[in-house]
């Protein structure tokens, strides 16, 4: 049974320091194990492109079941198969390869270039892709060579480094435990429904999160140790946790709706106490009830109805008719009162046109009527009878 792991790194030289020091055992692909560095430096100057993902750094981990660390043999066939494992996934790339045997379980440190000698391209892509497809290719070399098959835990919803593993035995608490049991109190508050409200509530817990990419980083506040979902568990990645606070929102949602119908139906009883339903129970349903009974009625029933009371139409010319009778006098007695009162304005009328002839006579100065003109008369001869003296 093999593990397998893999990731990306900025110096080459430095992963092959790291395992060169401790190895039992070493071999290579593609170059010369005693000038890996070197040789890594060459690829990287030939084909210009340094860059900053210079190599990855992968391990294969096998079980103290089947293997003896202290074997030599043991040793020896360990080495064989990670070699097997890596030429199958890595044909093109320059890979080195040194075995430990300094834990219980024999492992093999495997330094993978970054770029292919065929085309001169960088690896590109996922991580976890490689990783998955390590994993693949080395369940399918353990088989053919009648070794056990690594059977992935369902349960297993916590993910845990060799180092967590020693501290835990001695019953020592690690940064990852409080950063898990942060993320555990705050997912049990059934409030937390959006990823706002689980930042600040990690946040008091004295527990940064942010996302990055498809993974959630945490970090503990004050300190430089920080982790990714993925390392924690799967309790503790981006697509659990997102997942949980949508389905909290979405069952908070689906709360509310009957929550609202009943108060809108309160409001409206209260509002209108007239349109209050009445419950089967209550005595007043009885007789409601007997209202639409007696409203069903036959259409012979109906037809009866019709002949022996008025229409609806007759009662309209009724209700006309005396409307009429009501009018007619109230009418004659507008008209008369009209009658009056355009009487009333035309003497008013003429009294206003007398007045104004009233005054200008008075505003006239009286002139003198003419005199009739005297004509001299011819004298009388009657009156002189006698001699004249």
């Amino acid at each position: 049974m093999a593990t397998t792991h893999i990731k990306r790194s900025t110096s080459a030289s430095r992963l092959v320091n790291y395992a060169e020091k401790r190895a039992v055992k070493q071999d290579g692909l593609n170059l010369d194990i005693q000038y890996a560095k070197s040789e890594f430096k060459q690829v990287r100057d030939i084909y210009g492109n340094p860059g900053k993902t210079q190599a990855y750094a992968s391990r294969i981990a096998f079980s103290p079941l089947e293997f003896n660390p202290q074997a030599p043999h043991d040793q020896a066939t360990v080495l064989a198969v990670a070699k097997e494992v890596y030429a199958k996934a890595y044909p093109n790339q320059q890979v080195a390869l040194y075995e430990h045997a300094d834990t219980d379980s024999l492992h093999v440190h495997a330094v993978i270039g970054a770029i292919n000698l065929e085309t001169g391209q960088k690896m590109h892509g996922n991580w976890h892709q490689y990783r998955d497809r390590l994993v693949q290719i080395t369940d399918q070399v353990c088989q053919e060579r009648g070794l056990m098959v690594t059977q992935p835990d369902p349960n297993r919803h916590e993910k845990r480094s060799m180092a967590e593993i020693k501290l835990r035995a001695k019953h020592q608490p690690t940064w990852k435990d409080q950063i898990r049991q942060a993320v555990d109190h705050t997912m049990q508050n059934p409030l937390i429904c959006d990823f706002q409200a689980f930042q600040a509530d990690l946040k008091q817990q004295a527990v940064k999160v942010w996302e990055r990419g498809k993974n959630l980083t945490y970090q503990l506040l004050g300190t430089n140790y920080k982790s990714r979902g993925t390392k924690l568990g799967i309790d503790y990645e981006k697509e659990t946790i997102f997942n949980e606070l949508a389905s909290r929102q979405t069952q908070s949602r689906t709360n509310q709706q009957p929550e609202r119908a009943t108060k809108a139906t309160v409001d409206s009883a209260q509002s209108d106490p007239g349109r209050t339903p009445k419950l089967p129970g209550h005595p007043d349903s009885t007789a409601s009830h007997s209202q639409n009974v007696s409203r069903s009625t036959t259409s012979a029933d109906r037809t009866d109805r019709r002949t022996s009371q008025p229409t609806v139409s007759d009662n309209l010319k009724q209700l006309r008719q005396q409307q009429r009778q009501l009018a007619s006098p109230i009418k004659t007695d507008l008209t008369k009162r009209l009658r009056n009162v355009s009487k009333t304005d035309q003497s008013d009328q003429s009294e206003k046109s007398d007045h104004p002839q009233t005054d200008s006579n008075r505003a006239r100065p009286k002139q003198p009527t003419p005199q009739p003109t005297q004509q001299p008369s011819e004298p009388d001869h009657s009156r002189d009878d006698g001699p004249s003296r």
